[in-house]
């Protein structure tokens, strides 16, 4: 089954990252505002869980002990450098990129469900990998913006003295946080 993220998503998520200051390697930071200009290079980069066995991919991790926060790899090429591969995702926009993020805060987002694509080359599909943990993200997604939304409307009830709507918006709150629980 083959997937379709627009570059709209791509770029969505892309701006998620970096406005959380999740990457600190300022040519990394770089490369993906690169990406998030040039939409016919974006429309070849598919965002995967892993990058095995990809002919052409970028993985950009979290910083280790290691050091190693990027990688790049296209066949048998590899390197360390944003900067070769920007020259290289320049010159080439035909073949595609596979993107890996290896940044827990990343991984554990919804949003970064929303552009999960297959890896070509993986056995495992993505959907039965992650059915369940995209589906738990979603609904936990959904719980914060009820939350809020209804923290929002009982402060607006207290501030216009609606005592009968505060303790209606009070018991939905409730039924929320109790269902949160099971």
């Amino acid at each position: 089954m083959e997937q379709m993220v627009s570059n709209v998503q791509k770029k969505t998520f892309l701006r998620w990252i970096l406005d959380r200051h999740l990457l600190t390697n300022r040519e990394i930071i770089w490369l993906l505002h690169y990406l998030m200009s040039n939409d016919q290079l974006l429309g070849i980069i598919h965002i995967v869980d892993d990058v095995a066995r990809c002919n052409r991919s970028i993985t950009i991790a979290a910083p280790r002990n290691d050091g190693l926060v990027f990688r790049y790899i296209k066949a048998t090429v590899e390197t360390n450098d944003p900067e070769k591969a920007f020259h290289d995702l320049r010159m080439n926009q035909q073949e595609d990129v596979y993107l890996e993020l290896d940044i827990e805060a990343v991984r554990r987002s919804p949003i970064y469900f929303s552009v999960l694509e297959e890896n070509p080359n993986s056995a495992i599909d993505v959907h039965e990998k992650y059915g369940h943990m995209a589906e738990h993200a979603t609904n936990e997604a959904e719980r914060i913006f009820i939350t809020e939304r209804l923290n929002q409307a009982i402060n607006e009830a207290l501030d216009n003295g609606d005592e009968t709507l505060f303790y209606t918006l009070t018991k939905q709150l409730n039924e929320v946080k109790k269902n949160n629980l099971k």
